[in-house]
């Protein structure tokens, strides 16, 4: 959390539960211009690939649009490789799909509704490269549901969906098992996030707003973290 931004850490080593954590680039989060982003693992490489959350990470500390973004990752791209992932960037003005392999992208406009899971389909995937057995279930869950969705409880009951059992869109997989979930919403100006800690169809969803830009303050970022869920500050 900063004046102009707050995210979520990514780890280098969520796939190995029993390693230390090891903390990389941001998977989701957003900033004080509005502009929101988040990013989810296809596929890991090799040790001299980046992790793809340091390019969420680049969009929102030095991006205030879609198309400043877009310039910072393609920028990244060009000097490092990075291990497969699909970010979604959005602004007030729309929205964004962004895949990711080495040096290369696919980028996408959003005309109305996107979701990605673990594979590529702008480079023809249709299961997890990585093989990651809930991806194409995912996919289908959500294919089937994302046209219906109308509200914001709508997104929720999506999140907590078990269409195909412990492998939907709420994974109760081992060790691939949902963590958090996050609803980033922007609504007049101001940005809204509303948060899951742990299993969606099990936790209780809370809805905090980030001080960022004019709303900033030290008293407010320590409410915030405060409230936030299952965030030890004593560990920080």
């Amino acid at each position: 959390m900063t004046p102009d931004i707050f995210g979520c850490e990514g780890l280098e080593t969520f796939a190995a539960a029993d390693e230390d954590m090891v903390f990389s680039g941001l998977s989701v989060g957003g900033n004080a211009h509005g502009l929101m982003a988040t990013v989810n693992h296809v596929k890991i490489t090799d040790p001299n690939h980046q992790n793809y959350d340091r390019l969420t990470e680049l969009a929102l500390t030095k991006a205030a649009t879609i198309d400043e973004a877009v310039d910072c990752i393609q920028a990244a791209l060009s000097q490092h490789s990075y291990w497969w992932g699909n970010l979604i960037i959005a602004d007030p003005s729309g929205g964004i799909a962004i895949e990711i392999r080495g040096h290369d992208c696919q980028i996408t406009p959003l005309a109305d509704r996107v979701f990605r899971a673990n594979h590529q389909p702008l480079f023809g995937e249709a299961s997890s490269p990585d093989d990651l057995p809930c991806s194409a279930r995912r996919a289908k869950a959500t294919t089937q549901r994302l046209p219906h969705i109308r509200s914001i409880q709508d997104l929720k009951n999506m999140l907590s969906a078990h269409d195909d059992g412990a492998t939907g869109i709420c994974n109760h997989g081992v060790p691939l098992s949902t963590v958090y979930s996050y609803i980033l919403v922007l609504r007049d100006g101001e940005m809204t996030l509303h948060i899951a800690n742990g299993r969606p169809c099990e936790a209780e969803w809370m809805a905090l707003t980030p001080p960022l830009g004019a709303r900033w303050s030290q008293d407010q970022s320590m409410q915030f973290l405060n409230a936030y869920p299952g965030l030890d500050l004593s560990s920080h």
